[in-house]
Protein backbone atom coordinates (compact mmCIF):
# COMPACT_ATOMS: atom_id res chain seq x y z
CA UNK A 1 0.00 0.00 0.00
CA UNK A 2 1.15 3.14 -0.94
CA UNK A 3 1.89 5.69 2.36
CA UNK A 4 0.55 8.68 0.00
CA UNK A 5 -2.18 9.46 -2.89
CA UNK A 6 -0.06 10.22 -5.94
CA UNK A 7 -1.39 13.27 -8.42
CA UNK A 8 -2.06 12.50 -11.35
CA UNK A 9 1.01 14.75 -12.59
CA UNK A 10 3.49 17.39 -10.33
CA UNK A 11 3.71 20.96 -11.34
CA UNK A 12 7.06 22.84 -11.51
CA UNK A 13 8.14 24.86 -7.65
CA UNK A 14 7.75 27.89 -9.44
CA UNK A 15 5.68 30.03 -11.85
CA UNK A 16 6.21 28.71 -15.52
CA UNK A 17 5.14 30.33 -18.77
CA UNK A 18 1.67 28.87 -20.05
CA UNK A 19 3.73 27.50 -23.52
CA UNK A 20 6.56 25.46 -20.95
CA UNK A 21 4.04 24.24 -18.88
CA UNK A 22 2.11 22.19 -21.69
CA UNK A 23 4.84 21.45 -23.52
CA UNK A 24 6.10 19.50 -20.48
CA UNK A 25 2.33 18.26 -19.87
CA UNK A 26 2.20 17.21 -23.30
CA UNK A 27 5.12 14.61 -23.07
CA UNK A 28 3.33 12.70 -20.14
CA UNK A 29 0.57 11.90 -21.84
CA UNK A 30 0.56 8.14 -23.08
CA UNK A 31 -1.57 5.89 -24.96
CA UNK A 32 -3.82 3.52 -23.08
CA UNK A 33 -6.88 0.72 -23.46
CA UNK A 34 -9.93 2.51 -24.64
CA UNK A 35 -11.81 1.73 -21.04
CA UNK A 36 -8.58 3.68 -19.06
CA UNK A 37 -9.45 6.31 -21.59
CA UNK A 38 -12.56 6.70 -20.29
CA UNK A 39 -11.80 6.73 -16.57
CA UNK A 40 -8.87 8.94 -17.38
CA UNK A 41 -11.53 11.42 -19.12
CA UNK A 42 -14.17 11.36 -16.23
CA UNK A 43 -11.43 12.25 -13.49
CA UNK A 44 -8.74 13.84 -14.90
CA UNK A 45 -7.70 16.83 -12.44
CA UNK A 46 -9.93 16.29 -9.56
CA UNK A 47 -9.47 14.85 -6.22
CA UNK A 48 -7.52 12.78 -4.84
CA UNK A 49 -9.64 9.59 -5.07
CA UNK A 50 -9.77 10.51 -8.78
CA UNK A 51 -6.55 11.23 -9.39
CA UNK A 52 -5.61 7.70 -7.36
CA UNK A 53 -7.77 5.74 -9.82
CA UNK A 54 -7.08 7.62 -13.12
CA UNK A 55 -3.62 7.21 -12.73
CA UNK A 56 -3.23 3.31 -10.82
CA UNK A 57 0.54 3.27 -11.37
CA UNK A 58 0.19 0.14 -13.96
CA UNK A 59 1.23 1.00 -17.30
CA UNK A 60 0.51 -0.87 -19.79
CA UNK A 61 -1.32 -3.13 -17.60
CA UNK A 62 -5.28 -4.93 -18.42
CA UNK A 63 -7.50 -3.83 -16.16
CA UNK A 64 -9.20 -7.35 -16.95
CA UNK A 65 -5.84 -9.29 -15.99
CA UNK A 66 -6.34 -10.21 -12.46
CA UNK A 67 -3.71 -9.73 -9.51
CA UNK A 68 -1.30 -11.29 -10.76
CA UNK A 69 -1.05 -9.23 -13.77
CA UNK A 70 -1.49 -5.72 -12.28
CA UNK A 71 -5.24 -5.66 -11.84
CA UNK A 72 -6.28 -1.98 -11.14
CA UNK A 73 -8.04 -3.11 -7.62
CA UNK A 74 -10.42 -0.08 -6.53
CA UNK A 75 -10.44 -1.53 -3.13
CA UNK A 76 -6.99 -1.16 -2.49
CA UNK A 77 -7.00 2.49 -4.16
CA UNK A 78 -9.87 3.92 -1.79
CA UNK A 79 -8.21 1.59 1.12
CA UNK A 80 -4.99 3.84 0.23
CA UNK A 81 -7.31 7.21 0.43
CA UNK A 82 -8.60 6.61 3.75
CA UNK A 83 -5.03 5.60 5.42
CA UNK A 84 -3.44 9.06 3.73
CA UNK A 85 -6.33 10.71 5.12
CA UNK A 86 -7.25 9.34 8.21
CA UNK A 87 -5.51 12.14 10.59
CA UNK A 88 -7.00 14.88 8.35
CA UNK A 89 -10.23 13.45 9.12
CA UNK A 90 -9.97 12.82 12.55
CA UNK A 91 -8.42 16.49 13.02
CA UNK A 92 -11.65 17.93 11.55
CA UNK A 93 -13.76 16.29 13.76
CA UNK A 94 -11.54 17.95 16.59
CA UNK A 95 -11.55 20.67 15.19
CA UNK A 96 -15.65 21.17 15.36
CA UNK A 97 -15.99 20.85 18.84
CA UNK A 98 -15.65 24.48 21.20
CA UNK A 99 -11.54 25.44 22.00
CA UNK A 100 -11.99 24.43 25.46
CA UNK A 101 -13.06 20.73 23.99
CA UNK A 102 -10.35 20.30 22.00
CA UNK A 103 -8.32 17.70 22.85
CA UNK A 104 -4.37 19.70 21.91
CA UNK A 105 -2.57 15.89 22.34
CA UNK A 106 -4.99 14.06 19.85
CA UNK A 107 -4.97 16.73 17.26
CA UNK A 108 -0.83 16.35 17.74
CA UNK A 109 -1.24 13.04 16.98
CA UNK A 110 -3.58 13.98 13.84
CA UNK A 111 -0.63 16.03 12.59
CA UNK A 112 1.69 13.45 12.86
CA UNK A 113 -0.85 10.98 10.92
CA UNK A 114 -0.30 12.89 7.45
CA UNK A 115 3.10 11.08 7.70
CA UNK A 116 2.24 7.79 9.71
CA UNK A 117 -1.16 7.31 9.80
CA UNK A 118 -1.12 4.27 11.78
CA UNK A 119 -0.58 6.24 15.14
CA UNK A 120 -2.79 5.37 17.69
CA UNK A 121 -3.67 8.13 20.08
CA UNK A 122 -3.96 5.64 23.20
CA UNK A 123 -0.52 4.59 22.40
CA UNK A 124 0.57 8.19 23.00
CA UNK A 125 -1.11 8.80 25.96
CA UNK A 126 0.24 5.49 27.73
CA UNK A 127 3.67 6.65 26.83
CA UNK A 128 3.14 9.85 28.23
CA UNK A 129 1.43 7.89 31.53
CA UNK A 130 4.64 6.10 32.09
CA UNK A 131 7.32 9.14 31.54
CA UNK A 132 4.94 10.85 34.57
CA UNK A 133 5.01 8.02 37.02
CA UNK A 134 8.90 8.73 37.12
CA UNK A 135 8.01 12.37 38.15
CA UNK A 136 5.76 11.42 40.56
CA UNK A 137 8.05 9.30 41.92
CA UNK A 138 10.22 11.93 42.75
CA UNK A 139 7.72 13.78 44.33
CA UNK A 140 6.74 14.49 48.05
CA UNK A 141 2.96 13.63 48.71
CA UNK A 142 0.48 15.91 47.31
CA UNK A 143 -0.19 17.64 50.52
CA UNK A 144 3.57 18.84 50.95
CA UNK A 145 4.57 19.82 47.20
CA UNK A 146 5.31 23.47 46.38
CA UNK A 147 4.62 24.77 42.49
CA UNK A 148 8.57 25.87 42.19
CA UNK A 149 9.95 23.15 43.41
CA UNK A 150 7.71 21.01 41.84
CA UNK A 151 8.38 22.26 38.27
CA UNK A 152 11.93 21.61 39.21
CA UNK A 153 11.38 17.87 39.49
CA UNK A 154 9.35 17.92 36.63
CA UNK A 155 12.55 19.64 34.37
CA UNK A 156 15.35 17.35 36.05
CA UNK A 157 13.45 14.16 35.18
CA UNK A 158 12.45 15.58 31.81
CA UNK A 159 16.40 16.52 31.30
CA UNK A 160 17.78 13.41 33.22
CA UNK A 161 15.78 10.40 32.93
CA UNK A 162 13.81 11.28 30.04
CA UNK A 163 16.44 12.74 28.56
CA UNK A 164 14.38 15.02 26.51
CA UNK A 165 16.70 17.82 24.86
CA UNK A 166 15.85 20.58 21.45
CA UNK A 167 17.15 19.08 18.24
CA UNK A 168 19.53 22.27 17.56
CA UNK A 169 21.79 20.30 14.93
CA UNK A 170 18.58 18.85 12.73
CA UNK A 171 16.25 21.80 13.80
CA UNK A 172 14.10 21.50 10.55
CA UNK A 173 13.75 17.64 10.41
CA UNK A 174 9.71 16.92 9.76
CA UNK A 175 10.08 14.20 12.74
CA UNK A 176 10.78 17.73 15.01
CA UNK A 177 6.85 18.17 14.78
CA UNK A 178 5.40 14.93 14.85
CA UNK A 179 4.65 14.04 18.54
CA UNK A 180 5.15 10.33 18.28
CA UNK A 181 8.51 10.83 16.89
CA UNK A 182 9.07 13.01 19.16
CA UNK A 183 8.75 10.45 22.22
CA UNK A 184 10.65 8.14 20.64
CA UNK A 185 13.67 9.88 19.57
CA UNK A 186 13.47 12.41 22.93
CA UNK A 187 14.03 14.96 20.57
CA UNK A 188 12.34 18.22 18.94
CA UNK A 189 11.58 22.27 18.53
CA UNK A 190 9.93 24.02 21.19
CA UNK A 191 6.36 24.02 19.99
CA UNK A 192 6.40 19.79 20.64
CA UNK A 193 8.72 19.59 23.56
CA UNK A 194 6.19 22.28 25.36
CA UNK A 195 3.10 19.89 24.31
CA UNK A 196 5.64 17.00 26.14
CA UNK A 197 6.55 19.04 28.74
CA UNK A 198 2.83 20.55 29.92
CA UNK A 199 1.34 16.94 29.14
CA UNK A 200 3.55 15.03 31.71
CA UNK A 201 2.96 18.34 34.10
CA UNK A 202 -0.90 17.87 33.59
CA UNK A 203 -0.26 14.20 34.78
CA UNK A 204 1.38 15.52 38.24
CA UNK A 205 -1.10 18.01 38.77
CA UNK A 206 0.42 21.21 37.35
CA UNK A 207 -1.50 23.23 34.58
CA UNK A 208 0.66 24.97 31.84
CA UNK A 209 -0.09 27.47 28.87
CA UNK A 210 1.92 27.96 26.13
CA UNK A 211 3.78 31.31 26.46
CA UNK A 212 5.15 33.52 22.81
CA UNK A 213 7.91 35.10 22.71
CA UNK A 214 9.61 36.43 19.45
CA UNK A 215 11.22 33.22 17.65
CA UNK A 216 10.51 30.88 20.35
CA UNK A 217 7.95 29.22 23.00
CA UNK A 218 7.74 28.84 26.43
CA UNK A 219 5.37 27.72 28.77
CA UNK A 220 4.30 28.39 32.24
CA UNK A 221 2.40 27.08 35.41
CA UNK A 222 -0.79 28.72 36.20
CA UNK A 223 -1.45 29.05 39.80
CA UNK A 224 -4.63 29.66 41.72
CA UNK A 225 -3.91 33.21 42.09
CA UNK A 226 -5.72 35.37 38.81
CA UNK A 227 -2.04 35.99 37.32
CA UNK A 228 -0.72 32.78 37.82
CA UNK A 229 3.34 32.05 38.67
CA UNK A 230 5.61 34.73 36.81
CA UNK A 231 8.17 31.98 36.15
CA UNK A 232 8.94 30.51 32.62
CA UNK A 233 9.90 26.65 31.26
CA UNK A 234 12.43 26.63 28.05
CA UNK A 235 11.59 22.79 27.41
CA UNK A 236 13.93 23.19 23.88
CA UNK A 237 16.77 24.33 26.53
CA UNK A 238 16.50 21.15 29.21
CA UNK A 239 13.51 22.47 31.11
CA UNK A 240 15.43 25.18 32.07
CA UNK A 241 13.17 27.62 34.47
CA UNK A 242 13.10 31.37 33.95
CA UNK A 243 12.05 35.00 35.55
CA UNK A 244 10.13 36.87 33.21
CA UNK A 245 13.27 39.31 33.94
CA UNK A 246 15.93 36.54 33.07
CA UNK A 247 13.89 36.33 29.58
CA UNK A 248 13.94 40.22 28.69
CA UNK A 249 18.02 39.90 29.60
CA UNK A 250 18.61 37.39 27.13
CA UNK A 251 16.15 38.57 24.87
CA UNK A 252 18.29 42.14 25.05
CA UNK A 253 21.13 40.26 24.32
CA UNK A 254 20.25 38.24 21.15
CA UNK A 255 17.71 40.73 20.03
CA UNK A 256 18.53 42.34 16.67
CA UNK A 257 16.17 44.98 17.08
CA UNK A 258 16.89 46.18 20.71
CA UNK A 259 19.28 48.55 19.73
CA UNK A 260 21.09 48.35 22.97
CA UNK A 261 17.96 48.78 25.00
CA UNK A 262 16.59 46.28 27.44
CA UNK A 263 13.80 44.16 25.71
CA UNK A 264 10.42 45.06 27.64
CA UNK A 265 7.75 41.75 27.59
CA UNK A 266 4.57 42.76 27.53
CA UNK A 267 3.04 41.59 30.98
CA UNK A 268 -0.19 40.60 30.36
CA UNK A 269 0.38 36.98 28.84
CA UNK A 270 -0.05 36.01 32.78
CA UNK A 271 -3.66 37.03 32.35
CA UNK A 272 -4.22 33.88 30.22
CA UNK A 273 -5.53 30.77 31.69
CA UNK A 274 -5.89 27.81 29.20
CA UNK A 275 -4.01 26.71 26.29
CA UNK A 276 -5.07 28.32 22.57
CA UNK A 277 -5.43 25.06 21.40
CA UNK A 278 -5.96 26.40 17.41
CA UNK A 279 -3.54 29.33 17.44
CA UNK A 280 -1.30 26.14 18.94
CA UNK A 281 -1.56 23.89 16.34
CA UNK A 282 -1.84 26.11 13.64
CA UNK A 283 1.90 27.18 14.83
CA UNK A 284 2.69 23.59 14.76
CA UNK A 285 1.05 22.90 10.83
CA UNK A 286 3.03 26.46 9.95
CA UNK A 287 6.67 25.11 10.88
CA UNK A 288 5.71 21.96 8.90
CA UNK A 289 4.23 23.45 6.01
CA UNK A 290 7.69 25.59 5.69
CA UNK A 291 9.43 22.90 6.05
CA UNK A 292 7.63 20.94 3.05
CA UNK A 293 7.95 24.08 1.07
CA UNK A 294 11.37 24.77 0.90
CA UNK A 295 12.06 20.98 -0.13
CA UNK A 296 9.66 21.32 -2.81
CA UNK A 297 7.63 18.66 -1.72
CA UNK A 298 4.17 19.96 -2.64
CA UNK A 299 2.00 17.00 -1.85
CA UNK A 300 2.47 17.50 1.56
CA UNK A 301 2.40 21.14 2.08
CA UNK A 302 -0.85 20.29 0.25
CA UNK A 303 -2.15 17.82 2.98
CA UNK A 304 -0.58 20.52 6.36
CA UNK A 305 -2.20 23.26 4.19
CA UNK A 306 -5.38 21.18 4.44
CA UNK A 307 -4.99 20.75 8.09
CA UNK A 308 -4.44 25.03 8.47
CA UNK A 309 -7.43 25.39 6.37
CA UNK A 310 -9.80 23.85 9.38
CA UNK A 311 -7.51 25.02 12.58
CA UNK A 312 -7.19 28.53 11.43
CA UNK A 313 -8.58 30.78 14.35
CA UNK A 314 -7.38 33.69 12.55
CA UNK A 315 -9.31 36.22 10.75
CA UNK A 316 -5.99 37.41 8.64
CA UNK A 317 -4.77 34.63 7.51
CA UNK A 318 -8.28 33.28 5.35
CA UNK A 319 -7.97 34.47 1.96
CA UNK A 320 -4.06 33.83 1.68
CA UNK A 321 -5.38 30.18 3.07
CA UNK A 322 -7.05 29.84 0.42
CA UNK A 323 -4.51 31.30 -2.33
CA UNK A 324 -1.84 28.77 -0.80
CA UNK A 325 -4.61 25.67 -1.05
CA UNK A 326 -5.06 26.70 -5.10
CA UNK A 327 -1.88 27.08 -5.86
CA UNK A 328 -0.52 23.77 -4.12
CA UNK A 329 -3.42 22.51 -6.00
CA UNK A 330 -1.79 23.64 -9.19
CA UNK A 331 2.10 22.09 -8.02
CA UNK A 332 0.28 18.77 -7.66
CA UNK A 333 -1.19 18.93 -11.43
CA UNK A 334 -4.71 18.86 -9.54
CA UNK A 335 -5.90 21.16 -12.33
CA UNK A 336 -10.08 21.30 -11.66
CA UNK A 337 -9.22 22.13 -7.96
CA UNK A 338 -6.63 24.41 -8.86
CA UNK A 339 -9.13 26.32 -10.75
CA UNK A 340 -11.83 26.42 -8.87
CA UNK A 341 -9.62 27.04 -5.63
CA UNK A 342 -7.85 29.92 -7.08
CA UNK A 343 -11.21 31.50 -8.30
CA UNK A 344 -12.60 31.26 -5.43
CA UNK A 345 -9.32 33.17 -3.80
CA UNK A 346 -10.34 35.92 -6.35
CA UNK A 347 -13.64 36.27 -5.36
CA UNK A 348 -12.92 36.42 -1.83
CA UNK A 349 -10.03 39.06 -2.56
CA UNK A 350 -11.73 41.65 -4.02
CA UNK A 351 -12.75 42.91 -0.51
CA UNK A 352 -9.33 43.01 0.86
CA UNK A 353 -6.57 45.46 0.23
CA UNK A 354 -5.25 42.58 -1.93
CA UNK A 355 -4.71 43.67 -5.91
CA UNK A 356 -5.11 40.16 -7.32
CA UNK A 357 -4.52 41.80 -10.86
CA UNK A 358 -0.68 42.13 -10.51
CA UNK A 359 -0.86 38.40 -8.70
CA UNK A 360 1.38 36.81 -11.28
CA UNK A 361 1.52 33.14 -9.95
CA UNK A 362 -1.90 32.85 -9.18
CA UNK A 363 -2.62 34.53 -12.82
CA UNK A 364 -0.16 32.23 -14.30
CA UNK A 365 -1.67 29.06 -12.44
CA UNK A 366 -5.16 29.24 -13.41
CA UNK A 367 -3.91 30.51 -17.25
CA UNK A 368 -1.92 26.86 -17.80
CA UNK A 369 -4.07 24.84 -15.48
CA UNK A 370 -7.03 26.05 -17.67
CA UNK A 371 -5.00 25.30 -21.09
CA UNK A 372 -3.64 21.84 -19.45
CA UNK A 373 -6.64 20.32 -18.68
CA UNK A 374 -8.06 21.78 -22.05
CA UNK A 375 -5.42 19.69 -24.04
CA UNK A 376 -5.56 16.17 -21.57
CA UNK A 377 -9.20 16.60 -22.70
CA UNK A 378 -8.32 17.15 -26.59
CA UNK A 379 -6.08 14.22 -26.55
CA UNK A 380 -7.98 11.64 -24.51
CA UNK A 381 -10.91 12.19 -27.04
CA UNK A 382 -8.80 12.03 -30.08
CA UNK A 383 -7.69 8.55 -28.58
CA UNK A 384 -11.25 7.51 -28.45
CA UNK A 385 -11.84 8.44 -31.74
CA UNK A 386 -9.05 6.63 -33.13
CA UNK A 387 -10.14 3.47 -31.18
CA UNK A 388 -13.63 4.01 -32.70
CA UNK A 389 -12.12 3.54 -36.57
Amino acid sequence: MRDQVRPAACACASPVSTSAALVRYRGRLRPCSRDRSVRLASFFGRSDAEQWLADDGQEGSDDAGGAAGGAFDVSDAFAAISSARRGLEFFKTEMDKPEEDIDLLASACYVAMHRSPGISVDDVRHELDKMAKLIEAQLPPVEERFPLRTIKTISRVFAGELAFRGNIENYYEVENSCIDEVLKRKTGIPITLCLVYMELAARVGVRMVEVSIPGHLLCRPVGESESGMEILVDAFNLGDTLFIEEVENILSRNSMLSDGQKVQIERTFLEQRDVAKKAFLTRMLGNLKGIYDSREDFASALRITEYMMVCNPYKSLEVPLVRTLGLNYFRCGRWIDAIETLESYLIKAEGSSVDTRVDEEVNISLDTSRRILALERDVLSAMEDSQDV
